[in-house]
């Protein structure tokens, strides 16, 4: 399998796991948007150890200065995007309790395990597989400026950030229903990856 069609393979798998988490495992909205947000906290982690892994290549101050900017803008944004998701589904559903939704994504039990034992560790794993098959393995470090590893952070958080800040807005008149926001996630996390991700592939 060639690293385009494995990484197209990878994106559908990704797409597939929040929709089978609504249709077979009683996931809503919160919950796919809380997966979400963990993929992107790892998303941004795995970039900041490419960036360390070139830097450390490289020793270019300018480089480190770039990594700096667009990580920087990038962890921003996935703070400013988890503010705004915060405040959407409490304007949409006037009970909504986070504290509880969180507890019941973490808790939520199949054949007797608990999501958030296995789920969020299988993320990890396969986040950490990735980095090192395609990023490791094939020396990117050595080929490629920082930027081509950094830059997607910023430009991924700030279309993420806009979106939801939008969607915190119209929250606030209209009271859309979750498969609004849920499927509108899923098929746009999915549309833009894989617009983006073929041109991260060499």
């Amino acid at each position: 399998m060639t690293p385009k069609k494995a990484l197209l393979f990878q994106t559908l798998i990704e797409g597939l796991i929040p929709v089978l988490g609504y249709f077979y495992w009683n996931w809503d909205a919160s919950f796919i948007l809380l997966f979400f947000l963990i993929d992107w906290c790892l998303f941004w982690s795995l970039s900041l150890l490419k960036a360390k892994k070139r830097i450390l290549f490289s020793e270019n101050n300018a480089e480190k200065q770039l990594a700096i900017k667009h990580l920087g803008i990038g962890f921003l944004c996935i703070l400013s995007t988890s503010l705004a998701v915060f405040y959407i589904l409490p304007n949409i559903h006037p009970h909504f309790e986070w504290t509880e939704r969180i507890w019941a994504f973490l808790t939520y039990s199949d054949m007797g395990i608990q999501q958030g034992i296995i789920l969020i560790p299988l993320m990890i794993l396969s986040g950490y597989l990735a980095y090192k098959q395609q990023f490791l393995l094939p020396q990117l470090y050595r080929k490629y400026p920082v930027s081509f590893f950094t830059r997607e952070t910023a430009k991924q958080g700030i279309i993420l950030s806009l979106v939801y800040g939008i969607c915190l807005l119209v929250s606030h008149f209209v009271k859309f229903p979750d498969e609004v926001l849920l499927f509108g996630t899923v098929s746009g996390v999915i549309a833009y990856r894989l617009i983006t991700r073929n041109s991260l592939i060499p």
